[in-house]
């Protein structure tokens, strides 16, 4: 079973609980490794981090290191967004994820709600869905291109108002094509594809990022996935872990990628 979380915020950036609350969770869970991933510091962004915040994130995290080392493994890293400048810190893992997109001089958010995403289709994309959608895979798959990350967050989060289709369809092959664009830059990357459980946590999706046939795709490819909570609140620090693994094992994944203080190790499904 998968006993590794590294995708998870806390109220240092917009989770609502403490690193400690979150190690007390993962201890009582019978985890291994529990990996800190604030928001780093974007100033265009609200759920990021200040840079006062992240400097006693990372000093907080370090302390508890320390305490908690005979206890768990805990990772101290940060969701970097694909606008923002990458920190100078030594972190010991990142997320390499896109939450905006640029636009006109803009940067456009692509999971604030539903009402906000069709005005930026309308106002900057022509009421073209799938030009917005292609120009947010681009996106993601220029910030593989030059990330140092280990891990590729959330990567169809474009589709995060799209349940039951409102927006899109899917299935199109204009929104396939650049998903699949995407999921092979990461691949060429090397950077391992996070099956992300949040959004259905959050009452927005009833699949996790990636939606199935991008899962399948990513097979195709030869990809690596790992499976995270994206936990913003210590009730969902695994949540759907187990049908997470049966959904892969569905689309033909036989393991799954754990990142550890060593590294990342392989888990059989």
């Amino acid at each position: 079973m998968i006993r590794s979380c590294v995708h998870t915020h806390t109220h240092y950036c917009d989770g609502q609980d403490s690193p400690e609350v979150l190690i007390q969770e993962a201890l009582a869970l019978g985890l291994t490794t529990l990996g800190f991933s604030g928001h780093g510091a974007a100033d265009y962004d609200d759920a990021a981090m200040s840079p006062e915040n992240e400097m006693h994130y990372q000093a907080e995290i370090r302390q508890l290191q320390a305490k908690y080392k005979n206890q768990l493994e805990l990772l101290l890293g940060q969701e970097h967004d694909a606008l923002a400048p990458y920190s100078s810190f030594p972190y010991e893992f990142l997320i390499e994820s896109v939450h905006y997109i640029p636009a006109a001089g803009e940067k456009l958010c692509v999971d604030w709600s539903q009402a906000r995403t069709e005005e930026n289709i309308r106002r900057y994309f022509g009421s073209d869905p799938y030009a917005y959608c292609q120009a947010y895979f681009r996106t993601c798959a220029a910030a593989y291109e030059k990330s140092p990350a280990q891990i590729a967050g959330h990567l169809d989060l474009v589709s995060k108002f799209n349940e039951g289709a409102p927006l899109f369809d899917e299935a199109d092959p204009r929104y396939l094509a650049p998903a699949r664009e995407a999921l092979a830059s990461a691949v060429d990357r090397g950077l391992v594809v996070e099956l992300n459980t949040g959004a259905i946590a959050r009452g927005y999706r009833t699949l996790p990022y990636p939606a199935p046939p991008l899962l399948q795709s990513l097979r195709d490819l030869g990809g690596q996935v790992i499976i995270t909570s994206d936990c913003h609140s210590k009730p969902y620090l695994t949540f759907w872990f187990e049908k997470a693994a049966q959904l892969l094992r569905t689309c033909g994944f036989r393991s799954v990628l754990q990142l550890r203080a060593s590294g990342l190790e392989e888990v059989g499904l």
